[in-house]
């Protein structure tokens, strides 16, 4: 690097044994450089250093307390060293990887947030790097910039009046070229930031989902069709495998789910996230759907301290539920703002069960009530659990929607598919109606059969 003889990194983690090894592995990593690393136990050891020395970067460990009791935590210190230096980075660890802390993070002025796993060093030096490439950038900018002035103030001397103009000229197109590279180099850097996010957001909302694996052991004749608008989803499905009772209902529920979260890409896929969350909480307290509803309800506007005030969120989600006995092939739904459809076997109807027209959170009342529907059915009945994104999708000759009526056609004249054989349909279908239209929205279609 050029921006100085010696580069400055402090390590601040109160685990001495993690201290040493960072250290270790970053001054292995970057033997090419002249690199002084400093390693503190507490924050505050930090900042009593940190004006003398003057460090391009600091590793701080999120919690800062572990051996130390009453030390200052990492968000405390990642602001007192932003106020001391604005240009110092600052890579934010952590042991654990939610969501809230990486944006309390971000928001602070981390560079990057990292995990604490098996990877945590390989990660950690290719941040480093990162950081590096991209303050040497800056120099060399700031470098063409002052030979760019310098030109300019030479060529301002000549006193030939053609040589002048040409000069000119030459300087106007330097500069818009250099315009030209830097608002290129701009949008790239941004779009792949940003697109690193996002897929690190997957990431984070794939190990939040079920595994396939886990529902097809419990509902062998189902599927779950996901096709997210974007890289992440404001839909997510969600499998929970119970020994409860509930009324009629016997030994062994099992509860799935398909919801629909406000918005799509990454604003929707922090609801669902929160979402996800809260229904885990709400159904670990209750059996019965309406009344996971109705804890779902409450936990989303708690969540998200929604109230009556004008300023408050109005963000939630549309969303139906299952507790299914397959012992006694019973079926409790409860829905707000999205049906059950039944297809009996060798009928040619589809049966529409509606849930209550209310969202979950948002404007809906904390003590709201979710109707409960039990069904019982025989074996090869068929049900389903979608969400509005496949019957919403524009396409086919003319570019209108699908539309709820066309879906239930669809349905009907695959009866005779196995679950997996219609999911393959669905999934074809929906691709040939849109062609190369723009996807409008998450598309999650849930199907079962007993």
């Amino acid at each position: 690097m050029n921006i100085k003889n010696t580069t400055t990194i402090f390590i601040v983690d109160d685990n001495k044994t993690f201290s040493l090894a960072l250290k270790f592995s970053i001054e292995n990593n970057f033997k090419h450089l002249f690199i002084k690393t400093y390693s503190f136990a507490t924050g505050e050891k930090c900042l009593e250093k940190i004006m003398e020395l003057m460090p391009e970067l600091v590793i701080l460990d999120y919690n800062l307390s572990t051996e130390f009791s009453g030390a200052a935590d990492g968000l405390d210190i990642l602001n007192k060293i932003k106020i001391n230096n604005v240009e110092t980075s600052v890579i934010m660890l952590t042991s654990n990887n939610k969501i809230d802390v990486a944006l309390n993070s971000f928001h602070h002025g981390a560079s990057d947030y990292i995990v604490k796993d098996e990877n945590q060093f390989k990660k950690i030096n290719d941040s480093i790097a990162k950081i590096f490439t991209n303050k040497e950038l800056n120099f060399q900018k700031k470098e063409i910039a002052k030979q760019a002035i310098d030109i300019t103030n030479k060529e301002r001397t000549f006193q030939n009046e053609e040589k002048e103009k040409r000069a000119a000229e030459l300087i106007i197109i330097n500069i818009q070229k250099a315009e030209v590279e830097k608002a290129k180099y701009i949008a790239e850097e941004r779009n792949k930031n940003i697109t690193d996010s996002i897929n690190y957001a997957l990431r984070i909302q794939q190990a939040k989902l079920p595994r396939m694996e886990e529902i097809y052991a419990s509902l062998p004749q189902s599927f779950v069709l996901f096709k997210p608008k974007d890289i992440v989803s404001g839909d997510f499905y969600f499998f929970h495998k119970s020994a409860s009772t509930m009324g009629k209902i016997g030994e062994g529920l099992i509860f799935i789910v398909a919801a629909d979260c406000t918005g799509h890409g990454v604003p929707g896929a922090f609801m669902s996230m929160i979402g996800s969350e809260q229904l885990e909480d709400a159904v670990s307290n209750n059996s019965h759907t309406s009344e996971i509803l109705k804890h779902l309800n409450k936990g989303i506007k708690n969540s998200l301290h929604q109230s009556s005030n004008e300023e408050s969120t109005r963000d939630g989600m549309d969303i139906a539920i299952c507790a299914i006995d397959t012992e006694n092939m019973i079926i409790q739904y409860a829905g707000a703002n999205r049906p059950l459809w039944l297809i009996r076997k060798d009928q040619t109807t589809v049966e529409e069960i509606k849930g209550t027209t209310k969202a979950i959170g948002g404007f809906t009342e904390d003590e709201q009530h979710f109707d409960s529907h039990e069904l019982k059915l025989n074996k090869g009945d068929t049900f389903y659990i979608a969400t509005d994104g496949y019957a919403d999708q524009f396409g086919g000759d003319v570019g209108k929607k699908l539309m709820t009526k066309k879906f239930k056609e669809i349905l009907l004249s695959i009866q005779h598919q196995s679950m997996q054989d219609q999911q393959t349909h669905l999934n074809d279908f929906i691709e040939n109606w849109k062609a190369e239209k723009e996807q409008v929205d998450d598309i999650l279609v849930i199907g079962m059969r007993l």
